[in-house]
């Protein structure tokens, strides 16, 4: 079965070349390029993560503000809650609330919804220093979607990605 790192895109292009004598002739050229595909933008990582961060508070004010629990199982709570937040949510709805604000959703190599150990380790690579850093680039493609083999992408374009996977391992069995 293809992976998306598997599909090249074959693109013709025609231009007119000149010839001995002065001739000119249409050509044309079939090149073959890698598909790339296209991960949301850092302005839609900002609005995930400052919505994200701001349920997570809301959520530790509030379990904070109960008066049951002790300072211990508080610091407990904000200490976990942060990844059972991101690793729950991915695995179950391929999105946080945040992804759900923009139409965005995780996929991976297959434009699947990535297992619960992808979303655990997503998570986890989020705690690297400067890791917040990594998706300033262009393409924005954080150091949690490069070493997970996954991507952020806009619903629509995931769906556009499925067909185009189909369309390939479709081809490939009929070669075989």
């Amino acid at each position: 079965m293809k992976k998306l790192e598997d599909i090249i895109i074959k693109r013709t292009f025609t231009h007119k070349e000149k010839y001995d004598g002065g001739k000119i002739k249409e050509v044309i050229r079939t090149k073959e390029f890698p598909l790339s595909v296209k991960s949301i933008n850092q302005g839609l990582r900002f609005v995930h993560i400052i919505t994200d961060y701001f349920i997570v508070v809301v959520i530790q004010l509030a379990l904070g503000t109960l008066g049951f629990l002790t300072e211990n199982e508080i610091s407990l709570i904000i200490v976990l809650l942060f990844p059972i937040y991101y690793t729950l949510f991915e695995y179950y709805f391929q999105q946080t609330p945040g992804k759900m604000i923009t139409g965005t959703i995780v996929i991976d190599n297959y434009v699947q919804k990535p297992g619960l150990r992808i979303c655990l380790l997503r998570t986890l690579i989020r705690f690297v220093p400067f890791e917040p850093f990594s998706c300033l680039g262009s393409p924005s493609r954080g150091w949690h979607d490069k070493w997970t083999n996954t991507y952020v992408v806009k619903k629509e374009y995931a769906m556009e990605l499925q067909a185009l996977l189909n369309k390939e391992n479709e081809e490939s069995i009929i070669k075989d």
